[in-house]
């Protein structure tokens, strides 16, 4: 096979998922070092991909595209002949645009028996060793030896110029020297910590706090107004300058959401607060000195995204997790 392949990889959604296809991306790279390979995916998240150093081209789609735009991309996709494509996403919308090429394509395969067995009946098949990661490299045919010690981590990366502007942001702010960001936020309530926690925990903390996320992401106005050592910039960001925050802090804490992983991705360590979702399908940190702070309870996990409303009187698998571990957690990288 030639080096020098044309390589399309896809992954459309969310932040997180984009995040963690950076790594079999690597692994493509890696195989294919002359490789010219194309990452695909929507508009709101491609920012998160610049600068990165296996992606000779970015291309994004709206995601309001109809039916119709999708099969006329498809064209493009055909008519651009990639050696190879790697559909990281199996969606409706990387099925039509992959439809008429005739490139050898790698679709990643959803284990959906699975979750509904372990959501449903509480019965576990997936391996030890299964991550999100490892599910993207399972379905990379003969480009990946199947030993999970070499799946590479995720990556991002920030200029330097954006990491000064980081800094100055918050020095502008008040905000100086170590501070912790705070990622409370979800794309559903039932997996964020409860505030009136994390106002417990990050009282206790010598360095500010400062908390970021989307405009929805109210429950960090509600922490901000607990606190009297903290920054609240939810919903006054770019995701450029999210990243950059994060990359300049001492630690990260936060839910099981996309801009967590991307510290990670960043090189930053974390902990990550698990309730309805678990790692035992692919959720959580991966970093030797991250940490997954969650709670061993018969009813959980309970869904792959965190959207299933919690059925019990409380939901015990957020509310049992205590300020104390989750302060234990914060210290030892502090």
């Amino acid at each position: 096979m030639r080096p020098d392949q044309k390589i399309l990889v896809i992954r459309f959604s969310s932040i997180g998922d984009i995040i963690l296809a950076t790594s079999p991306l690597r692994t493509i790279r890696s195989a294919f070092p002359k490789a010219q390979i194309t990452f695909l995916t929507l508009e709101k998240f491609s920012p998160l991909l610049e600068f990165h150093p296996d992606i000779d081209r970015l291309i994004s789609i709206s995601s309001s595209l109809t039916l119709k735009s999708l099969w006329t991309f498809s064209g493009y996709v055909k008519r651009n002949k990639y050696d190879l494509i790697f559909d990281l996403h199996n969606s409706i919308r990387s099925n039509i645009v992959t439809f008429r090429s005739r490139s050898q394509t790698f679709q990643l395969k959803k284990p959906r028996w699975n979750r509904m067995m372990l959501f449903h009946f509480h019965q576990n098949y997936f391996k030890p060793e299964f991550s999100t990661r490892s599910m993207y490299h399972e379905h990379m045919g003969y480009f990946w030896d199947g030993d999970h010690r070499s799946i590479p981590p995720t990556l991002l990366r920030l200029s330097t110029g954006e990491r000064k502007k980081g800094r100055r942001l918050l020095s502008d702010l008040g905000v100086m020297g170590d501070y912790v960001t705070v990622i409370p936020g979800a794309a559903w309530r039932q997996k964020q910590w409860p505030a009136d926690k994390y106002i417990d925990t990050l009282s206790k903390l010598d360095v500010p706090s400062v908390l970021i996320g989307s405009k929805e992401d109210t429950i960090c106005s509600e922490i901000n107004e607990g606190l009297t050592n903290s920054l609240d910039l939810s919903g006054k960001t770019e995701l450029r300058d999210a990243l950059s925050i994060i990359a300049n802090s001492k630690h990260v804490i936060g839910s099981d959401t996309g801009l967590v992983h991307g510290a990670e991705a960043l090189g930053k360590n974390v902990s990550m607060i698990l309730g309805p979702t678990s790692t035992e399908t692919g959720a959580g940190v991966a970093l030797t000195d991250s940490e997954n702070i969650q709670k061993d309870i018969w009813c959980r996990p309970c869904s792959q995204n965190g959207s299933t409303p919690c059925y019990r009187e409380r939901q015990y698998c957020m509310e049992s997790i205590t300020p104390e571990e989750v302060l234990t957690s914060l210290r030892s990288n502090l």
